[in-house]
């Protein structure tokens, strides 16, 4: 049949699905095959077809998918079963079919083992292997030899399933990187950067694929990581000023058979790197709408957010200091919290991306 390596080779990398698919096809004296997955839980999917007319994939999924006669049968069996339709397509009533005529009977379908992979709450895997033209149907002998190799196949698509979660997952952390005020370092575990957004990268000079060492920076990282606490540190970029970076670290859900899966490759922690240099931009109008303050109580907390400093607030905005300090008082009203500190911890939830 196959290499059951080479199963496994398909499972820690993508790319040979579509190898594998064809070596399978052509050990079964197939013409043509499809292996697909849909994994709700980790938000994957994936898909390999070969020998497919692709406008035939294309007629089936606008218009013969709701004609398709064979389609609830196969979908009703077990999970790990071979599913053989030679039989099935002699029906007197599969042949009179719409779906027959017009879509299995001009391609020349002969015979499919249809298998659902995976059958599962939140994950489903089918795969077929089609016999067409000339060819016979496939006999008892191909239909083991298929059942042979379908708990790995199971295998190595929970495996892939998981690396596109993993990929996904750093892919998301990127984005959200992008354009905000703090950096991402996302660390592998045993404490080797696997990904450094670019300004956290020129502001320190830390390398993705290095393991953390001897700079400030990198201690700042490991002991976030390490005591799960934040960490500031002052880093010297060149030809620039000195300035305060504070790191704050997140360890990430972890999953035994995806650190198999990814082996040290798997992402173990994020770590948030701020600058304590460019403050927060606060979405202060949405504060507005949700707490019912009024532009003068914006103004009044916008000053003291920007200015951190309450004893002047009154004279910065041109009020005398008492109005002022009734105007903060009754945002600690409306929005429930104690003081100024519990004013700023509150208004933070608010924080946006900087432009």
């Amino acid at each position: 049949m196959v290499d059951i390596d080479e199963i496994y080779d398909a499972a820690f990398d993508r790319e040979r699905f579509e190898p594998l698919l064809r070596k399978i096809l052509t050990a079964m004296g197939a013409q043509a095959g499809f292996l697909a997955w849909v994994d709700m839980k980790r938000q994957a999917r994936f898909e390999v077809q070969f020998g497919n007319d692709p406008a035939y994939l294309q007629s089936y999924a606008e218009t013969y998918a709701q004609h398709d006669i064979l389609q609830p049968t196969l979908q009703a069996a077990p999970e790990g079963v071979v599913m053989h339709a030679f039989e099935v397509l002699q029906s007197p009533e599969v042949r009179d079919s719409l779906f027959y005529r017009e879509w299995l009977a001009p391609q020349r379908i002969v015979d499919n083992l249809a298998i659902n992979l995976i059958k599962r709450e939140q994950m489903f895997a089918p795969m077929a292997i089609l016999r067409t033209g000339d060819a016979p149907p496939f006999d008892v002998e191909d239909v083991a030899r298929l059942e042979s190799i379908v708990p790995h196949l199971k295998r190595a698509i929970h495996m892939q399933s998981r690396l596109i979660h993993q990929a996904n997952l750093v892919g998301g952390y990127q984005r959200i990187t992008s354009g905000a005020r703090n950096g991402l370092v996302l660390l592998d575990d045993k404490l080797r950067v696997l990904d450094v957004d670019r300004s956290t990268q020129n502001l320190t000079g830390l390398q993705a694929d290095q393991v953390l060492g001897g700079s400030a920076f990198e201690k700042a990282l490991l002991s976030t990581v390490r005591d799960a606490a934040p960490v500031a540190v002052e880093v010297t970029p060149q030809d620039a000023e000195g300035l305060t970076l504070l790191c704050v670290a997140q360890p990430l859900e972890r999953d035994g058979f995806g650190d198999f899966a990814g082996g040290s490759g798997v992402v173990a922690h994020a770590v948030h790197v701020l600058r304590i240099d460019q403050p927060a931009n606060i979405a202060f109008a949405s504060m507005a709408d949700r707490y019912g303050l009024t532009p003068t109580e914006v103004r009044v907390m916008a000053d003291a957010f920007a200015h951190a400093d309450l004893t002047e607030l009154g004279d910065r905005l041109g009020m005398a200091r008492a109005t002022a300090r009734t105007h903060l008082h009754r945002i600690y009203d409306k929005t429930g919290v104690s003081g100024f500190a519990g004013l700023a911890l509150l208004a933070h939830r608010f924080a946006v991306p900087n432009a």
